[in-house]
């Protein structure tokens, strides 16, 4: 009891330091860039987002959105796309182990099932279980141009599971020639290779990327071997229409070690995943064709052989145009057909079986130009998905004050359709689906000050309120027998604040989430829900073609029951150097995760790896 009582005064007592170091960080920065950043009236940076469905300068946009730039992910340690998003303010990400295992987000306490999680648009979250295995993507971080993530209630634009908020990965176009190689080894005998092409000839350009990872586990039974192949086919049929095709595949073949409170010692999983699409943009007009296949096989021999098949069939167009000198107008319709196949192999009674809806939504967005610094956005979305029907409204004030600073006002309502699991699930004797299930259902509240010092720095802060309802939860329906219903309501207040500094030698983000999730149910905070998150990286370049960079994060849970996971503090790095090799470029890297060697767990009963270091050399052509 002594140790867990100084434990957690020390926690606290650590928690208060960083927050007060954060505080002093931010006074600082905000008076070094007033002072030294507005004297030099730097024009501000021109990064066009798509988080209203059309492209505007981040400036423009008055909802809560962080940008992940390509420059951000090319220093930064990352080896795969979890880990960019792994140091997003305000999101918390579930990971079951390696990266061999699998991992999905929460976005201001939301389930991962009400993050929308989209490749150039295309949804990718699947309609069997409704979440998205983020260790399962197959694009190569080479590959991304950028990475959107916005926070908050957004079904007005995106419909249905777009509860907490959505998340974009861009991929780039490709428009020059490259080819590029890389290998790594680390411990637990990972091994990482990446081949990277890139052409450009004429109106036409293609990339071709594959990778192979393997690992030996850092736990028994968590060994994994996975392969990838992206392709993407860009054309220029004309000066207004750009075509795109692209082919994304992903299989991994890995061990399932369990929970250390129920170990699976001779578990197997493998995942297939292929994901094809078509863009035509024609000036102001997107249609997108796309079908996503998803295949989880899994076996623990004796107990349990189960295969899960998704598939989702995707149509999306819209347009925009302007209606005088004061109105953009976009417009656009989606059409989903989604299919699941699960079987038990081991008893053909317990299997799910097939089952298939069709969703159809249409949205309307305008954005009024009210004076020079005045942009009124109203948007309203309607979705017809089953029996159901749903009308989703947003409203968002932008206000541009003097001195690069905006300050915004939002409302909007999210939703989520019950994934086919819940509403199918057969009757084993101790659990059953509901077929009468409704959708979840939230309203959002945001406010955000921004402060912009041209491409030089920023800084945000944003203040939400969330209220949901119908919340799917497994209650105990009759004696012994668990079923789907619709019964939790939660309430969510938080804060966030996130800074950004840019110097020629030097880059450096920090960011601060506080959350207080309440079950109104229960009368509690909401299980597994982060208290406070600390996030910060930094990228060095004290010498020519030399990067050194630092990613970090502290985050404090609540804890709801006996046993559930506390506060937990990691750190990665990367140090490398680029030069040349017989007239080649190249670089050579040392990347290294959990630092520190922290024993620390994002979800009960589920450890993360040790420290591990790795070494490597990428070539360039």
């Amino acid at each position: 009891m002594k140790e867990n009582y100084h434990s957690s005064v020390m926690s606290r007592q650590f928690l208060k330091i960083i927050i007060f170091v954060l505080l002093v960080f931010t006074s600082y920065f905000t008076f070094v860039i007033s002072v030294f950043g507005e004297e030099k009236n730097i024009s501000l940076e021109e990064i066009v987002v798509t988080a209203t469905k059309i492209e505007e300068p981040l400036y423009d946009i008055p909802n809560d959105i962080t940008v992940i730039t390509k420059k951000q992910i090319e220093n930064g340690s990352y080896t795969n796309i979890s880990e960019i998003l792994k140091n997003v303010t305000g999101l918390h990400l579930f990971e079951y182990g390696n990266k061999g295992s699998s991992a999905s987000i929460s976005l201001r306490a939301s389930t991962s099932a009400q993050v929308l999680v989209l490749i150039d648009g295309k949804r990718l979250n699947k309609p069997g279980d409704g979440q998205v295995d983020i260790n399962a993507l197959s694009i190569p971080i080479e590959n991304i141009e950028r990475i959107e993530i916005l926070r908050g209630a957004s079904s007005a634009l995106y419909g249905a599971d777009a509860m907490g908020g959505v998340i974009n990965i861009i991929t780039r176009i490709p428009e020059q020639a490259k080819t590029s190689f890389s290998a790594s080894y680390g411990r637990f005998v990972t091994k990482e290779l990446n081949f990277n092409t890139s052409q450009r000839i004429n109106k036409a350009g293609f990339y071709l990327s594959l990778s192979k990872n393997t690992s030996a586990g850092f736990r028994e039974n968590s060994e994994y071997d996975s392969e990838s192949a992206s392709i993407k086919i860009a054309y220029d049929i004309s000066k207004d229409i750009r075509a795109d095709i692209s082919f994304d595949y992903n299989f991994r073949d890995a061990g399932v070690p369990g929970s250390l409170s129920w170990l699976t010692p001779k578990a197997n999983e493998k995942d297939k995943n292929f994901l094809a699409g078509i863009n035509i943009k024609y000036k102001d007009s997107v249609m997108k064709i796309y079908s996503h296949n998803s295949t989880i096989d899994y076996m623990n021999p004796g107990l349990e052989d189960n295969i899960h098949k998704n598939h989702v069939l995707g149509f999306d167009l819209q347009h925009s145009m302007y209606i005088g000198s004061a109105n953009l107008f976009t417009g656009g319709i989606e059409i989903l057909e989604e299919d699941i196949d699960s079987t038990n192999n081991l008893n053909e009674n317990d299997s799910i079986g097939r089952h298939s809806r069709t969703r159809k939504g249409i949205f309307l967005q305008n954005e009024t130009f009210l004076k020079k610094y005045l942009i009124l956005t109203l948007g309203l979305r309607y979705d017809s998905i089953s029996s159901e029907d749903r009308f989703s409204p947003k409203a968002s004030l932008l206000i541009k004050l003097p001195y690069q600073t905006n300050i915004s006002f939002s409302a909007g309502q999210g939703f989520r359709v019950p994934e086919m699991n819940a509403l199918y699930w057969p009757d084993t004797g101790w659990a059953e689906g509901n077929p009468d299930l409704k959708s979840e259902k939230s309203t959002e509240y945001e406010v955000n000050i921004q402060k912009f010092f041209g491409s030089f720095a920023n800084i945000r802060a944003v203040g939400f309120l969330k209220q949901s309802k119908d919340l799917i939860q497994w209650q105990e329906t009759s004696p012994f027998k668990w079923s789907p219903v619709n019964i939790s309501k939660t309430r969510v207040i938080g804060f966030e604040t996130e800074s950004n500094l840019h110097f020629d030698l030097i880059d450096i983000g920090l960011s601060y989430t506080f959350m207080d999730p309440q079950d109104r149910n229960l009368d509690k905070k909401l299980r597994f829900s982060t208290r406070h998150q600390i996030k910060g990286n930094i990228s060095l370049h004290p010498f020519r073609g030399n990067t050194i960079s630092l990613e970090g994060s502290y985050v404090h849970r609540y804890k709801v029951e006996k046993g559930d996971p506390g506060c937990y503090f990691f750190l990665d790095g990367k140090i490398a150097q680029k030069l040349n090799i017989w007239k080649i470029p190249a670089e050579i890297f040392i990347v290294g995760k959990n630092i520190f060697d922290r024993n620390f767990e994002t979800l009960k009963d589920y450890p993360m790896p040790p420290v591990q270091f790795s070494a490597g050399m990428s070539f360039s052509f």
